[in-house]
């Protein structure tokens, strides 16, 4: 999948294929959704333009729970599975490791919250609109990211640099902010409307895009599109997976991020959180 949907030709023909005749019905609950207000049209007309739209919110109680959720349970610090702390205890485990924390990151099946939120009626509901079909719940993640000096190398292993994510034909991602965020720590950047219309070699490097300088890719589709998503906690940003975007590296605070991600197919574990 990942050699041919890089390829954008190659991935609409086969998306259609895919989406054709298939159910595409929405959720016949939307309004037991924790989202109130969702213009699915809205929504959909400007992902389809763009690849992104910044507007959802999450409720304030909702966030609270996760906020509670993240600084009572123990993380896994940079992703080490055997290397587990909670919020408090991160100086302390610095201090034994001898290098400070790039990223702490939950396991969301150890949350019910994030269990309900992965089956919520209005999220469910943009992506089957965006996806054309049923969308299948591939992976999500609860995740701080921490101000820290870093390496360009440890900069791409965390996300932070420009980049397209290949995890299907179609795929949609959702971000909520969960600490309010500014220019200063950590805010989420899109080039918009980059999920189409890429160059044949970026397209062909997929990727491996990654591995190119930011400026380079801001240079090549404007600098008109570069977009930074600031907002107090709750905001939400739906986003098509093939649009280069990043999380930048905050500079000042932690930041506080759950991602959740849909698409058509599952290829099991392509994605290292679930």
């Amino acid at each position: 999948m990942r050699k041919v949907a890089r390829i954008e030709l190659l991935r609409w023909a086969v998306g259609w294929i895919m989406t054709h005749n298939a159910d595409a019905g929405l959720p016949t609950n939307i309004q037991a959704s924790v989202f109130t207000h969702l213009e699915l049209s809205h929504i959909t007309s400007a992902l389809r333009a763009q690849g992104v739209y910044a507007g959802i919110k999450l409720p304030q109680p909702v966030v609270e729970q996760l906020v509670f959720f993240a600084h009572t349970h123990a993380f896994a610090a940079d992703r080490n599975p055997n290397l587990l702390c909670r919020y408090d205890e991160r100086t302390q485990l610095e201090a034994s490791v001898d290098h400070a924390l790039q990223i702490g990151s939950f396991r969301s099946q150890d949350c019910p919250l994030i269990q309900e939120l992965i089956t919520d009626p209005g999220l469910v509901a943009i992506a089957t609109t965006y996806l054309e079909t049923q969308p299948t719940y591939i992976g999500s993640e609860l995740l701080w990211s921490f101000p820290t000096e870093t390496n360009w190398q440890q900069q791409i292993q965390a996300a932070q640099v420009f980049h397209y994510d290949v995890d299907d034909y179609r795929s949609v991602k959702f971000f909520f902010y969960l600490t309010d965020v500014d220019e200063n720590s950590g805010p989420h950047v899109s080039i918009q409307g980059t999920h189409w219309g890429k160059t044949l070699m970026h397209q062909i490097m997929g990727q491996r895009c990654a591995s190119l300088p930011d400026q380079k890719l801001v240079d090549r589709y404007g600098e008109h599109r570069v977009v930074t998503h600031c907002g107090k906690a709750g905001l939400g940003i739906v986003e098509d997976t093939f649009c280069f975007h990043k999380g930048t590296r905050p500079l000042t605070k932690p930041r506080l991020m759950l991602q959740l991600q849909y698409a058509i197919n599952d290829y099991d574990e392509i994605r290292s959180y679930r």
